[in-house]
């Protein structure tokens, strides 16, 4: 449908003259250009029509790049009952966060409006799988999600509604599931290459709540990003400070140290308390910790039952209380393990100074065995390379790329016969791409200072025909006969038919930012066309014949 030519007189919103400033932010401009709407509801946009062209072509580019690397693409439902979601225990876990939307029937049924379809894509794939023979599986989708923002923000980066188009494997193994990583994080490469995104890099990131295991994020750099990437200024190591290797930064006079207290869910289910002493300058990285320890998951220890656990109040333990308590696992972050003297809590409010670890008054000697436990900070040394250290970047992560393992295939009782016919478990991988965040972030990387600027398959259209004396019938005649043949060369066009000064439309065309734009004039001949390249400006005479025959209008 994106080849059916489109008329700017017929469009809507209306074209208005004069519409919107180039150097208006791309969110205004998107919104004066006619491509986005504000809702009454907070984080909810309309797509208009320019608008959801853009959206449908980089939706087809996602699903190109996963189908053409073997993927199948299935349509599963957003709106999915609670007994799904309790089957990973998540329906409560989002619940706690205010992250899920839910509903109920009228018949009672409790429902939720889907954020992420880890669980109905494993059990799509349950109600089929039987043998090893049925494996790898690899579906791609493109839904509607839906996420309770406590701040939504940003236009189309961070909304309550937006679309995803994600990718699902299944796989006999660990080494089976990595390569299928592979192939999710090329698919990701390709489709956001596609979109116009050529500036987008990998890097090392925390899972949050969707993996306990390791992932990897697809990042473009822009001022505008609302989030940051931590990059080595010596080797280019790069990755969340949740995750990326390094050295803490040289404490301060007077350092002290503090005790945080974990929950740990182990492989096999049981819970473990452990503490971790880490300088309170830092934060301690709960992926670190679960990658020191094997976890599957790591919680913040409830504070109301932190005194039956340990006699003490969060805030008030040190890390002689965590080494005496019993069924307690002390960890030592090597910010706090490396440090020669430091204070300690000492009650609610007060501290105590010149503690050393090889003990202090009424303190034994600890040996604490440091690991690497917190999170990055723009002062922290590379973990890498030892040289350098880490700058934060402003970046806007545009795909995301999950190790699930067995985390939604264990409790959903997916199962297939290996070879021996013993019944084992599936390893799952995903991706994610933010189709209405790409679109943003399509719109505002590319711009310039006359505008938007689509790459070639991205925009509303990709040839606007600027028709100039639109109030004569043979003008139109013209416009008409030349969208139609380039339409059917598949060719996506915008006709801009107003009846209107030739400087007003150029403007237009230069707003826009469609990849070409083809100034139709009775000052040339019915044969000829005067092409204006958007990316370059360059302007060159056109035979309408030749430009048809070749498709010279899909090329920058």
């Amino acid at each position: 449908m994106n080849d059916v030519p489109l008329y700017a007189s017929r469009l809507w919103p209306p074209v208005r003259p004069r519409t919107g400033v180039a150097s208006a932010s791309v969110l205004d401009l998107l919104h004066t250009l006619g491509l986005v709407a504000r809702t009454d509801a907070t984080g909810v946009h309309s797509l208009l029509p320019l608008g959801l062209r853009v959206h449908d072509r980089l939706t087809a580019i996602a699903r190109r790049a996963f189908e053409e690397r073997g993927a199948l693409t299935f349509a599963p439902p957003t709106l999915q009952s609670r007994t799904l979601w309790e089957q990973t225990g998540r329906w409560d876990v989002y619940r706690c966060e205010g992250a899920l939307l839910t509903v109920s029937s009228s018949s009672g049924e409790e429902m939720c409006l889907a954020p992420t379809s880890e669980e109905i894509a494993a059990a799509t794939v349950r109600d089929h799988l039987r043998s090893h023979r049925d494996l790898p599986v690899r579906l791609s989708l493109s839904t509607a999600k839906f996420r309770d923002e406590l701040s939504p923000r940003g236009g189309l980066m961070r909304g309550r509604e937006f679309t995803m188009a994600d990718a699902y494997t299944f796989d006999t193994g660990p080494d089976t599931m990595r390569e299928s990583v592979d192939f999710l994080n090329d698919a990701c490469t390709a489709a956001l290459t596609g979109m116009g995104l050529t500036g987008a890099f990998t890097a090392a990131a925390d899972g949050g709540s969707i993996s306990a295991g390791p992932s990897t994020e697809h990042f473009v750099l822009a001022d505008s990003g609302q989030g940051s990437i931590f990059a080595c200024t010596h080797c280019g190591n790069r990755g969340d400070s949740a995750v990326v290797a390094a050295h803490p930064p040289p404490p301060g006079p007077d350092p002290v140290v503090n005790v945080i207290a974990f929950t740990l869910t182990l492989p096999d289910g049981t819970a473990q308390t452990a503490t971790v002493a880490i300088r309170s300058d830092l934060h301690v990285s709960p992926r670190k910790v679960a990658a020191a320890i094997g976890a599957t998951r790591v919680d913040l220890f409830d504070p109301d039952h932190l005194h039956d656990q340990l006699g003490k109040k969060a805030g008030t333990l040190t890390p002689w209380d965590a080494a005496g308590a019993p069924e307690v696992l002390p960890l030592y972050d090597l910010s706090a393990a490396e440090l020669e003297t430091f204070a300690i809590p000492d009650g609610s409010t007060g501290l105590r100074t010149g503690v050393r670890w090889s003990g202090s008054p009424g303190l034994p000697a600890l040996h604490p065995g440091g690991a690497e436990l917190h999170h990055a900070t723009e002062s922290s040394g590379c973990g890498v390379c030892r040289q350098g250290r880490y700058r934060a970047l402003r970046a806007i992560e545009v795909a995301h790329v999950f190790e699930l393992g067995t985390q939604y295939a264990t409790p959903m009782n997916l199962r297939y016969s290996d070879p021996n016919g013993r019944p084992t478990t599936p390893w799952m991988a995903c991706s994610g791409i933010g189709i209405t965040r790409c679109l943003q972030t399509a719109a505002e990387l590319n711009r310039d200072r006359h505008g938007l600027r689509w790459t070639p398959g991205t925009g509303p259209a990709d040839v606007h025909i600027v028709v100039l004396r639109a109030d004569l019938p043979e003008m139109r005649d013209r416009a008409d006969r030349l969208a139609r043949d380039l339409a059917a060369r598949r060719v996506s066009v915008l006709v801009d038919d107003r009846p209107l000064p030739a400087g007003d439309k150029l403007r237009y065309a230069r707003l826009l930012g469609l990849p070409h734009a083809a100034v139709l004039s009775p000052d040339h001949t019915d044969a000829e066309t005067e092409d204006i390249t958007r990316s370059t400006g360059r302007t060159t005479r056109t035979d309408l014949s030749h430009m048809t025959d070749q498709n010279l209008f899909t090329h920058t």
